[in-house]
């Protein structure tokens, strides 16, 4: 038994260690190369940080930990991060605890009284499945640890082991509040229909349990999460659309309009089922508990909630793995089933799979690692308790500190997920601003916008001028470099004596000179500005520097915004640039772009400003 046990077990290993490497492997390099998109790593690496230091308020979101999600299973962490304080601690406990699933699958598989060999299929198929990789790879988010646990609970369910159910349960409940309702509805539908099944049967499996998960969804949603979130992250207005919660009642006509839109452009559902050879609609239980997670993400406006490509699949897929294998068990050809399982796993990896978002990743690790070298030493500027407000990527680098904010709500002018007025805090000591990181200056997801007037009439002015008036509250020094730019808190650059240029862009900016150097050691350029500005700004400049090699090829480098928060006056700014790696060495001739960044999207054809093209001359690079 011990030989057969181990060389069952062996493939399992090594799956799972495989999983782990390269997950680790991959999300550290992402996480060291700022390529991270989301602030939800910096929020529980500040939250925890802080609370190891007594304090409960999470400056990024304006909430305390548990203001945002009902997640508790964060204070079981805790102690764990108190020994390595890192970022990265998130990620490895996730991607670790993700790892068990398939020794788990592997139990639940001969429990169903498959094969060795299929039960090895089957559970390798938890590791290969799209959605999980997306999961492991999307940063850290407790909802993920919910999937590893349900599916615990489901195999000490199987097992009659009302002890173990009530763990996994437990800890299942603790991961995020819709967890808590998808476990309150799978004990409804299972009290329905396991009435056969005894009445101690139905009181510890079903109606404490699902008492337990109701009553802990309650609490939280109607005491502890008003109290704690005060309307700050305000998650109803992702429905409303529908006309909130509500409107899915009193509308069901529209609701199910945006469930069907959800449906048809996002991959959600096909991206579950197809893996697993559509097996999950033979045990139809598991899609009718899995609706109400469903119905959540179909009927929120935010497209990532439709797709795989994030973590909310993380309460479903569990659900729908055990409802494959149910499905096969029954079947007569039942080994041969859980071999195209695997084999279905593995084509749906390499087609909509995070396998090729891995092979981009390696392959563009010259240009990651190339950035990273010179962001980093940049970053060094920035002292180790001062406060700072930063894009996206770089949150989590700088999220151990009393006072971290997102540059994100910035460009935006509203709360996370509200309507109301986002109240910058006071001038933090640096302000870290990369004008390439599209996650930041994101137009689709709303962040970076021109001005726009909303439902109720108020008016929002441009991310631009939301900038301004950010920055105009104080003076800075400014440490630029390609579109990456550090403002930190002090005396601005002496006016330099130039050679006058003289151009005129309207009532409000004038550049009265610019002084281009030759290409420094290591090809960097570096170019210094005089520019006069008159008060009452309506808008803010951008500047882009063109290198046209001899083929009238342009390579295209933004600085991003002209002075933000200067004006009436004469200021200077000094701009240094390095040519990324894909500018091959060659003579270029390099000409400076002065635009309205709402007018058009890069390359910039049309310049909002007359005469707004200036030669700055010839360089070599080699």
């Amino acid at each position: 038994m011990l030989d057969e046990r181990t060389s069952t077990t062996r493939p399992i290993w090594y799956g799972a260690l495989f999983f782990c490497a390269l997950v680790i492997a991959v999300s550290w390099f992402r996480w060291a190369t700022f390529q991270y998109s989301t602030f939800d790593l910096a929020f529980y690496d500040q939250a925890f940080w802080l609370a190891l230091q007594g304090k409960w308020h999470v400056s990024l979101l304006d909430v305390p930990l548990m203001g945002n999600h009902a997640e508790p299973i964060c204070f079981l962490l805790m102690p764990f991060y108190w020994v390595w304080k890192h970022p990265m601690f998130f990620v490895v406990v996730q991607t670790c605890l993700l790892a068990t699933m398939p020794f788990t699958a592997l139990r639940i598989s001969r429990m169903l009284e498959f094969s060795r060999s299929a039960s090895r299929w089957l559970a390798l198929s938890t590791l290969i499945a799209p959605a999980l990789g997306f999961m492991a790879l999307h940063e850290f988010h407790p909802e993920t640890l919910a999937a590893p646990f349900i599916l615990l609970l489901l195999e000490a369910r199987l097992a009659g082991r009302p002890g173990l159910y009530w763990l996994w349960f437990l800890l299942a409940l603790s991961c995020k509040e819709n967890v808590a309702l998808l476990l309150a509805w799978m004990c409804a539908v299972h009290w329905v229909l396991e009435r056969r099944r005894g009445r101690e049967w139905q009181i510890v499996f079903n109606i404490i349990p699902g008492v337990a998960a109701l009553g802990w969804l309650l609490l939280y949603v109607l005491w502890i999460g008003p109290s704690l979130n005060g309307g700050r992250v305000d998650y109803g207005e992702l429905y409303s659309h529908v006309g909130g919660l509500g409107g899915v009642f009193t509308s069901p006509g529209r609701a199910i309009g945006a469930m069907w839109h959800a449906l048809l452009n996002g991959n959600l559902v096909w991206g579950l089922l197809l893996p697993f050879a559509f097996l999950p609609l033979l045990r139809p239980r598991w899609i009718v508990i899995a609706l109400p997670i469903l119905a959540q993400h179909f009927l929120s406006y935010r497209p990532s909630e439709w797709n795989i490509e994030f973590h909310y699949a993380a309460p479903l897929l569990p659900l729908m793995w055990f409802g494959s294998a149910e499905a096969a068990s029954r079947l007569f050809w039942r080994d041969v089933l859980a071999g195209w399982m695997l084999a279905a796993c593995i084509a749906c990896q390499l087609w909509f799979g995070p396998a090729r978002s891995i092979y981009h990743t390696v392959a563009t690790s010259g240009d990651a690692l190339w950035e990273r070298e010179w962001r980093s030493s940049m970053l060094i500027s920035v002292e180790r308790g001062a406060s700072v407000t930063a894009g996206i990527p770089y949150l989590s680098h700088l999220a151990q500190r009393d006072s971290l904010h997102s540059l994100h709500h910035v460009l935006k002018g509203l709360k996370t997920l509200s309507r109301s007025a986002y109240d910058p805090p006071p001038p933090t000591d640096a302000v870290i601003m990369d004008t390439g990181d599209l996650t930041t200056f994101s137009r689709v997801a709303g962040y970076y916008h021109p001005a726009r007037t909303l439902a109720d009439g108020r008016v929002v002015p441009s991310s631009d001028m939301l900038l301004h008036d950010f920055f105009k509250r104080a003076t800075w020094r400014v440490i630029a470099r390609n579109g990456f730019s550090i403002f930190l808190k002090g005396e601005p650059t002496p006016t330099r004596k130039q050679a006058p240029t003289g151009m005129k862009l309207d009532e409000h900016h004038e550049l009265l000179a610019v002084d281009p150097f030759p290409p420094l050691p290591g090809d960097s350029m570096l170019f210094s500005f005089t520019w006069q500005i008159a008060k009452g700004r309506g808008h803010v400049p951008w500047v882009s520097l063109f290198l046209r090699d001899a083929n009238g090829k342009d390579f295209v480098i933004s600085k991003g915004p002209v002075l933000p928060g200067s004006e009436n006056g004469r200021f200077s700014e000094t701009w240094s640039v390095r040519p990324p790696p894909g500018v091959p060495p060659g003579k270029y001739r390099g000409m400076l772009l002065i635009y309205d960044s709402f007018e058009f999207d890069l390359p910039l054809e049309k310049p909002r400003f007359k005469r707004s093209e200036i030669a700055v001359g010839e360089f070599e690079f080699r």
